[in-house]
């Protein structure tokens, strides 16, 4: 077979040296087209669930879920916090009023805090006993609350002090003291120029009406776009802009907006990985040229091969618009990967060319034609086991890998067939010299030095894999997707963030039931499952018990009822006048406690115009939507139904053929991958439809683990068959094969004290560690094997190996292939920043056993049969 293989090399380099300058030509024309067709034609996908073949059972699930509830996922969310509920929803309306202007990029906005529905029915959602002690405290506070209805402004609070201090000595449910320091609060801040605002939430009905605490969502759905690498960024931008002049308008208020949601993640993850890939890209290709300069040291033998990258890599990237269409979050890595593996084989070739120079004295064209046919055999087989190691993954449901393995199998033939056609041609059009290979002899001592000590090396290297075996157990899989991104970016901070907290965490999970009373019946099953917090249908937004709650509310309205009708109008005051008279209060009563801190407060007030406005604005600006709250929780009279839920509510719960919707929230943060884990197994048992990030976590690791297993079997056994039909001796496989087991072995071991677990993009190492790795140990074996067949007598056999050129170009090529890999770590992604370093440490384990290992392994066993 390798005879064969020769002839058919020399009969097409032979053709291909006849007729240099048509060859070129002619790959630079194709080289030209396929790169334009790619730039048309190959579009990206971040999305790490679609990396899943779409076959999967939950795959399935989740997809009728969204035919169900499309509105649901794909959607941006901002998170508004400040420092009070009333500026909090303020702000959230005002928001959503910028955001409805830019219909062009936005479907709908949506602010759910802010339905009329909780304000009317916010009241029956208090638990009985937590009602009552509502409904007592604001009994007290009857006085108190009609002088600020008629009046929330300063004058109307200086009243309010005034009647509240001069019965201080009966008792007042208002609790006196937390008022006064609420209000000596905000005013010492007026007195120092900062931004002020009281929340009269809390002070006056406690925590009842207090229940979202200071944090609101507005819910953006956005127009998406796909086909683009700007999928969500028109979007999002219209988002930040209308947040700019949110941001203007609230300037020092204590007013803060983030930004995150599915489509804010995929966006952002999406410029991370394109703007991280192309940075690698261009760095592989400068950092390749500057190992072949040291290495090669000939300036138009290095030209010749980095031209030749670049034409495989255009007409790779052709192939892979034409066959797969699309990139992935581990695909858009090809480029790197072609530079990486694209070089060996011109490595090889050009050190085995300038062999030729040196040793025969031939023309360039000769040297050429001897150097491709000599090396032919093995950069063709390595070519088979690194496409082997590359499309392992194509028969799995891994369909990310999948489509990654055809890219990069495609490219290793186009690299194939590109060093044996251009760069042939480029030789001898551009005839470099011998380089390196005329100015110094291979160290020999290095040599020497391997040759006697293998026995030692052997041993050093067996215990040095026993070590490594132990860590093994240690190694992991972390399958949560948000952990490959950039930690840094305002969208990952702030889902983490929600995650924080059971009551907003984003890691729910959720059941499509055939109607609401199905619903309502598996939430009862669900809430007992260990680490589940809440349990949510659209029934939960019907309060429970109201007809005791009605009462209660009753009773209320009769009191307050008539203190509030005028909530809401404030008369025409003098903010300076309303000063002047709560000065005057405040000494009146500046015996008691607390008042005196208010007293100084205000005392320290600057005498300039608009302190006195700039106080009222800041202890009322919350008032009148608060007593407006209160009137219209107090008019309620009747049980709240599921017909009274907003359109907008009930349409993220039902869907329009009745199906409804079940959602499971963690009683913890789970962000950790084992957490999902423990979460949606049991979730999973008595719901096997349940869908979610934790779903996906859970059944994505389970898929991407029998993926690997697959792949690293099919690696294998397509690798030992292949070494088989070629080889044909046992010797010759296992000393192929053993180094990579234990560069494996090494390469596990460094996943472990790294730090640095598998995910969704670096768990392609291994099987490419059998793929890519195997070139070494076959140039290695297969020029041993020549050596053995024509060495002299007395001459050494591991000298004779390690003076010629191969393993010259085995470490050189694998130098720049770890470098190319390497460069992705400077990408922020950390699924594309892991895979680059631990491809980096799997080559060089690799290299490490091929060049020391390997040649003491076959220097013993060439002695033993000696």
């Amino acid at each position: 077979m390798q005879t064969f293989g020769r002839h058919v090399l020399e009969r097409w380099v032979g053709l291909v040296c006849r007729r240099p300058a048509v060859t070129v030509l002619l790959s630079l024309l194709l080289a030209g087209a396929a790169g334009w067709y790619a730039s048309t034609h190959l579009g990206i996908n971040t999305s790490t669930t679609d990396m899943i073949s779409p076959d999967v059972p939950f795959r399935q699930h989740t997809e009728t879920y969204r035919k169900a509830f499309p509105f649901i996922d794909d959607q941006i969310v901002v998170v508004i916090d400040a420092d009070g509920p009333e500026r909090a929803d303020a702000a959230a309306l005002r928001l959503a009023d910028l955001l409805r202007r830019r219909t062009d990029v936005l479907h709908g906005v949506e602010v759910p805090s802010a339905d009329p529905y909780f304000d009317r029915y916010g009241l029956l959602f208090l638990e009985p006993e937590a009602l009552q002690d509502l409904v007592t405290r604001l009994a007290g506070a009857q006085a108190a609350l009609g002088l600020l209805s008629a009046d929330p402004s300063l004058g109307g609070i200086a009243d309010m002090l005034d009647l509240v201090l001069g019965h201080a000595d009966e008792g007042t449910p208002a609790e006196l003291g937390r008022l006064l320091d609420a209000l000596a609060a905000a005013t010492e801040q007026v007195a120092q120029g900062q931004p002020a605002h009281l929340s009269w939430t809390g002070l006056v009905a406690g925590a009842g009406l207090d229940r979202l605490g200071n944090r609101r969502f507005v819910l953006v759905r956005p127009v998406v776009d796909n086909a683009t690498l700007a999928r969500g960024r028109p979007a999002l931008d219209a988002v930040r802009a209308a947040l700019a002049d949110l941001q203007r308008e609230e300037a020092g208020q204590g007013v803060t907006a983030r930004v995150t949601g599915t489509v804010a993640l995929r966006q952002t993850e999406l410029d991370t990985v394109a703007a991280g890939a192309t940075l690698a890209s261009v760095l592989s290709f400068i950092l390749v040229s500057l190992v072949l300069i040291v290495g090669i040291r000939s300036a138009r033998m290095i030209g010749a091969i980095l031209v030749t990258l670049v034409i495989g890599l255009l007409w790779t990237s052709g192939l892979a618009a034409l066959t797969v269409g699309q990139l992935n979050l581990i695909s858009v890595t090809f480029a790197v990967m072609f530079f990486g593996l694209g070089d060996d084989f011109g490595g090889h070739l050009g050190l085995r060319y300038q062999e030729e120079l040196v040793a025969g004295g031939t023309p360039a064209r000769l040297a050429a034609e001897r150097a491709t046919a000599a090396v032919g055999p093995a950069l063709t087989l390595s070519a088979v086991c690194a496409a082997i190691g590359f499309v392992s993954f194509v028969p799995t449901d891994y369909r990310g890998l999948a489509e990654f393995g055809i890219i990069s199998g495609l490219g290793m033939g186009v690299a194939l067939f590109s060093s044996v056609t251009v760069l042939p041609a480029l030789l001898t059009l551009l005839r470099p010299g011998p380089g390196t290979r005329a100015e110094v002899r291979e160290n020999v001592a290095f040599a020497d030095w391997i040759d006697r000590n293998s026995r030692a090396i052997l041993i050093a290297g067996g215990l040095a894999f026993l070590a490594a075996a132990a860590l093994l157990p240690q190694a992991r899989l972390d399958a949560n997707p948000l952990n490959l991104q950039d930690e840094t970016t305002e969208a990952v901070q702030t889902y983490r963030d929600l995650a924080n907290s059971p009551d907003t965490s984003p890691y729910g999970v959720n059941i499509l039931a055939a109607d609401l009373a199905s619903a309502d019946a598996a939430a009862e099953r669900l809430r007992g499952l260990p680490g589940v917090g809440q349990v949510r249908t659209a029934s939960s937004y019907v309060p429970s018990r109201q007809d005791e709650k009605l009462a209660a509310i009753g009773d209320l309205a009769l009191i307050l009822a008539p203190s509030l009708s005028a909530a809401g109008t404030p008369p025409p005051g003098d903010p300076a006048g309303a000063l002047e008279r709560l000065r005057a209060i405040l000494a009146q009563h500046g015996d008691q406690p607390g008042v005196r801190r208010l007293a100084e407060a205000v005392a320290r007030l600057p005498a300039e115009p608009g302190t006195a406005a700039a106080l009222d604005h800041a202890l009322t600006r919350g008032l009148p939507a608060l007593l407006d709250r209160l009137a219209l929780g107090l008019e309620v009279e009747r049980p709240a139904t599921l017909e009274d839920l907003p359109p907008s509510l009930a349409r993220r719960w039902i869907a329009d053929d009745g199906r409804a919707r079940i959602e499971v929230l963690p009683d913890r943060d789970i962000s950790d991958s084992r957490a999902m884990a423990d979460f949606a197994r049991p979730i999973l048992a008595a719901e096997p439809t349940a869908i979610g990030a934790p779903v996906t976590v859970t059944e994505a690791s389970r898929i991407i683990l029998a993926s690997f297993g697959q792949a690293v079997a099919v690696t294998l056994g397509a690798i030992v068959l292949l070494l088989i039909v070629v080889q044909r001796s046992a010797t010759g496989i296992a000393l192929i094969l053993a180094p990579l087991v234990v560069a494996s072995i090494y390469t596990l071991a460094a996943s472990v004290l790294l730090g640095m677990p598998f995910n969704f993009a670096n768990i392609i190492v291994i099987p490419l560690l059998f793929g890519l790795g195997v070139s070494s140990s076959i140039h290695m074996v297969m020029r041993g094997q020549d050596l053995l067949g024509e060495r002299a007598p007395g001459r050494r056999f591991g000298v004779d190996l390690l003076v010629t050129s191969t393993p010259r170009a085995v470490l050189l090529t694998a130098l720049t292939t770890s470098t190319a890999f390497a460069t992705l770590a400077v990408s922020r992604h950390h699924g594309l920043s892991s895979m680059g370093i631990l491809l980096a440490v799997a080559i060089l384990a690799t290299v490490v056993c091929a060049l020391i290992l390997l040649p003491a392994l076959m220097i013993q066993l060439e002695r033993m049969r000696r």
